[in-house]
């Protein structure tokens, strides 16, 4: 039985990355031990030696003081800025890779042979079936959605760091994952309705953008009249429960991947843009392995075949099964993997680095969320 290796290589990565850093804490506290104890023997037998004049003995009352807390993004200003990149985004590339990976996922043939399918007769605007409107709508939400929820929960869980309760991987986890869940339930219905116009043989005919458009608009109502208006959040749990999955795990490999390969075990390395898109891309990557099989799922709940039909993800991985043992659940499950990832890194650089490249550059650097004294 051979079993696809992205089901397996990301939880290996992660947890052989983790027990360096691990390990790298212990070194760096045992040495903070040792140069404690040695600072402490020297101060006591210099005050058996000399009295410091009083000015020193000021000084030396100070205590160190605390690394800084780290800047805190506006709720509204980050919502709004991480709408208008996530639509920047999904138009130019998002939208497009997406679109493959949901045709790949649901439909026979090769990657080039679905998108000589999308192209053939519409020419190149037939990628952008189902962008207007529902992919419009989605990618604004996506991005605002999930940068407002992420930065609320961040500066929620951010005096936890502070305090020491939580470390910054686990905040930064947290953090995603509540990002994710509230982007999961708002996003739900329109992933359900771009998804039905992706993969609906009619819009693979030829037609204008416009007319593509209109008739993109009318799925709502179609599937409303038949199918009731709870037919829009079909799949809504798989789907936030995804969300929650995939941001959580993007955000720890992607600091996880920050302190393991960049600051290599200096906490005072201030890390570039470069290096944080570095990480985030490494992040997203692995994330993109380890969440698969649940995307593959979201699309077979949610392609126009499946209209009015309640599909069960049990059943569905029990079908494969029965018709090929682990080899094709494997195969089933991480269908689509190619466009999956590629589209997982990019947007993990986009959401966690570049909206707050972009933030910093519309609004300046946001301030600090430690305390005056």
């Amino acid at each position: 039985m051979r079993i696809s290796p992205p089901l397996v290589l990301a939880p290996t990565v992660g947890i052989w990355a983790h027990r360096q850093i691990e390990l790298q804490s212990k070194e760096r506290r045992a040495c903070k031990q040792v140069s404690n104890q040695n600072t402490q023997g020297l101060a006591f037998r210099a005050s058996h030696l000399t009295v410091p004049p009083p000015r020193l003995l000021a000084l030396s009352a100070v205590a160190p003081s605390a690394p800084g807390s780290k800047p805190q993004e506006s709720t509204l200003k980050k919502f709004l800025v991480s709408g208008t990149v996530a639509w920047i985004y999904e138009f130019g590339i998002g939208h497009f890779l997406e679109f493959v990976k949901v045709l790949k996922q649901t439909k026979p043939g090769t990657y080039f042979q679905l998108v000589r399918g999308i192209v053939s007769e519409k020419g190149i605007t037939g990628v952008w079936d189902g962008f207007f409107p529902w992919g419009s709508i989605q990618a604004i939400a996506k991005g605002a959605v999930f940068g407002g929820a992420h930065a609320l929960a961040l500066g929620q869980v951010e005096p936890m760091v502070e305090s020491g309760i939580l470390s910054p991987l686990i905040a930064q986890t947290v953090a995603g994952g509540i990002g994710g869940g509230f982007q999961g339930l708002v996003l739900s219905p329109t992933l359900l309705l771009k998804t039905r116009v992706m993969t609906d043989p009619i819009f693979r005919q030829k037609m204008s953008v416009w007319e593509t458009s209109k008739q993109s608009a009318r799925v709502g109502m179609v599937v409303i009249q038949k199918e009731g208006l709870p037919a829009l959040m079909k799949g809504s749990l798989t789907f936030s429960l995804k969300r929650v999955a995939d941001w959580g795990t993007r955000f720890y490999f992607a600091v996880l991947s920050e302190d393991l390969f960049f600051r290599q075990g200096d906490a005072s390395h201030v890390l570039t843009n470069q290096e944080k898109l570095a990480a985030s891309l490494i992040g997203g990557t692995l994330s993109a392995f380890l969440t698969l099989p649940l995307d593959v799922m979201v699309a077979q709940i949610q392609q126009a075949s499946k209209a009015g039909e309640k599909v069960s993800v049990l059943e569905t991985f029990q079908s494969e099964f029965r018709q090929g043992g682990w080899e094709r659940v494997a195969g089933f499950a991480t269908k689509g993997f190619l466009a999956r990832t590629l589209h997982v890194a990019l947007t993990t650089a986009l959401m966690k680095t570049l909206t707050s490249v972009v933030y910093e550059w519309v609004y300046g650097a946001p301030p600090s969320s430690a305390k005056k004294p």
